[in-house]
């Protein structure tokens, strides 16, 4: 097979297994010499915020010139994105080299009375087979959905798990309450491995920690941090940030968000841990780490007036009205939104509420077939006291009116589910 042709085999397996667990990858790995033995793993769960931690980890200990392997999920333009090594994408052919050596096994799996593995439970076993051919010092992993039954959490002796703030996401699958949803969180917490836990509500302490004292793991926990704003521009923020386990005097982040740095604080607790624990790690080349860090779909502007951001649920959604709230409330916006059938988009809607200079609001459909029909949309956004709607329901056809209407002045934001932020930043990023 070719790499289309890769690509879209893996695409078409399906993305949850027929029984939950994780007896498949493990058959899977076993047959590949379980790779993840070889190099050491910074495992990464939570509802929001875990991709740029992993991420913000992954520059810093480039930065000190070690070997980092990086995976995360989902992907916004092209699926390469969720391997990388020191930032770059793996190369289509290296992706299909590891393919064919894992699709080898896969058909022996299956000969042998096994599942065929799911779609993430692929990828889970190219991202490890990968680092270890490339001979990785580290690999930042996170995790796909929940944490207990989640693929990556055959990582039995990670050298550190680290929980971000927890929300109501994924529901049909983790449980209806925040309470079950750390339950399945603390599931990738290891027997005498340190944990660190940024949390927004108590009752996450109380279950994170509860599991921490039964495995014995050292818990580096904190609710809050404080920051101060240095300098601040439509691209940049320079800062000071501290919590009790560290305090920095100047960081520099290439980003408008405020809620990136919830992420860097919880990054740099994780960093004060690596150094508790036996590494050498400089506050120099700490520093020098995130000020590389980047993480395209989270408010990133693609042009001067068409903004991007890839919230999904009710907390990302939260987070994205307080930074338009801070940064552009006397700026009349249009929304462009569109979300997944599975996603909460009525809390999220709610939430959009609290932005007070939405102007006009255009919603389309993603062509995927979870995606939330317009009709559907439109409903909630009509009980919510939205009145301005226009449904488009072509994603195109909506991309080129909201681009009219950037060029006109108005600033658009692109919300609602990350398959529109990487559609929106695909089509216009080709187009430059």
């Amino acid at each position: 097979m070719n790499y289309n042709q890769v690509v879209n085999y893996i695409l078409d397996i399906p993305k949850f297994a027929v029984k939950a667990g994780l007896d498949n990858i493990r058959v899977l790995l076993e047959l590949l010499g379980n790779p993840q033995e070889d190099f050491k793993i910074i495992h990464v769960a939570g509802t929001n915020g875990k991709g740029s931690v992993c991420s913000m980890l992954s520059h810093i200990l480039t930065a000190h010139g070690y070997r980092t392997g990086l995976f995360t999920s989902p992907h916004l333009m092209k699926i390469n994105e969720r391997l990388k090594i020191n930032q770059d994408d793996i190369s289509d052919d290296m992706f299909c080299q590891v393919f064919h050596e894992i699709y080898e096994k896969i058909q022996e799996m299956v000969e042998k009375g096994h599942n065929h593995p799911t779609f993430f439970e692929v990828l889970v076993a190219m991202a490890l087979l990968y680092f270890k051919k490339e001979q990785v010092d580290y690999a930042v992993l996170e995790t796909g959905v929940g944490g207990r039954l989640d693929s990556t959490n055959v990582i039995e002796k990670p050298v550190l798990t680290i929980i971000t703030p927890i929300g109501l996401d994924h529901m049909a699958v983790l449980g209806d309450t925040i309470e079950a949803i750390a339950q399945e969180k603390a599931g990738i917490i290891k027997e005498g491995r340190p944990t660190v836990l940024y949390y927004n509500k108590e009752v996450v302490y109380d279950v994170v920690s509860r599991v921490c004292r039964q495995k014995k793991s050292k818990l580096y926990s904190y609710g809050d941090f404080k920051y101060h704003i240095l300098k601040i521009n439509k691209k940049n923020i320079d800062f000071s940030i501290n919590n009790k386990y560290y305090k920095y005097e100047k960081v520099y982040l290439r980003t408008i968000a405020h809620y990136q740095l919830i992420n860097v604080s919880i990054a740099l607790t994780a960093v004060k841990v690596l150094i508790d624990w036996g590494l050498s790690l400089s506050e120099e080349k700490v520093i020098e780490g995130l000020a590389a860090f980047t993480w395209p779909g989270r408010m990133e502007f693609l042009t001067d007036n068409i903004l991007i951001d890839g919230a999904h649920n009710a907390l990302g959604m939260r987070m994205f009205a307080h930074e338009i709230n801070t940064h552009y409330k006397n700026q009349e916006l249009t929304i462009l939104f569109a979300s997944m059938k599975d996603k909460p988009y009525t809390d999220m809607i709610k939430e959009l509420k609290k932005c007070h200079n939405i102007n006009k609001v255009i919603l389309t459909q993603i062509e995927n077939d979870r995606a939330a029909s317009v009709d559907e949309l439109k409903d909630v956004f009509q009980k919510e006291g939205f009145l301005d709607i226009q449904c488009i329901e072509q994603i195109d056809q909506a991309l080129a009116y909201v681009k009219q209407i950037s060029l006109e002045g108005s600033m658009v934001c692109c919300i609602g589910s990350l398959y529109l932020a990487g559609y929106i930043k695909g089509e216009i990023e080709e187009e430059d």
